[in-house]
């Protein structure tokens, strides 16, 4: 039997700097109104121990919502700490709002011996004021990670290279590295 545990997603970022400047341009010529952002500070390439100083999400509302958008695309690794070296999950985020990976589970065998086994899932993300909204699951097995789960991610930091952010189920930090290659 298949012991469901919490779903990792891995999610990351791209280069911040840039993608402000380019949406900043882009948001001149479109809005009347002077649109101010506030970057986070950069996430190192390796993470230390602790959870870094939180540093806030780029504003909030629709222009900084659209800036975090671009950083979500791609592929993203779940780790359990900022120096972890094994992977326990990993999703890839496209345009469109959609998502496809896997997670780790515990198998539980009869005689109480367990195992690692990959779960594929599929699901719908979209960010909200800041918050990654995951929800619309789809997994293999069918129905390990319910159809109607929502999952809610406050943006502590994010880089091209790594994310911090908080689980808002529980309050606990959740960190994400990008996946090389």
């Amino acid at each position: 039997m298949i012991k469901k545990t919490t779903v990792s997603l891995a999610i990351a970022a791209l280069s911040l700097p840039a993608l402000a400047a380019q949406h900043h341009t882009a948001a001149k010529a479109v809005v009347k109104a002077p649109v101010a952002v506030t970057l986070p500070a950069p996430i190192p390439a390796v993470m230390p121990d602790s959870l870094p100083a939180a540093t806030p999400a780029p504003g909030t509302g629709k222009a900084s919502d659209v800036i975090w958008r671009k950083i979500m695309l791609g592929t993203w690794q779940a780790v359990d700490s900022p120096t972890a070296t094994s992977v326990n999950g990993e999703a890839t985020f496209t345009p469109d709002g959609k998502a496809v990976g896997y997670t780790t589970a515990t198998y539980v065998y009869g005689d109480g011996s367990t195992s690692d086994v990959k779960v594929a899932m599929k699901f719908q993300w979209k960010i909200e004021n800041g918050i990654i909204v995951l929800d619309h699951f789809e997994s293999d097995p069918h129905g390990f990670i319910p159809a109607t789960q929502v999952r809610r991610f406050e943006i502590q930091s994010m880089n091209d290279t790594g994310a911090v952010f908080k689980d808002l189920s529980d309050g606990e930090p959740v960190y994400r590295r990008r996946k090389a290659g």
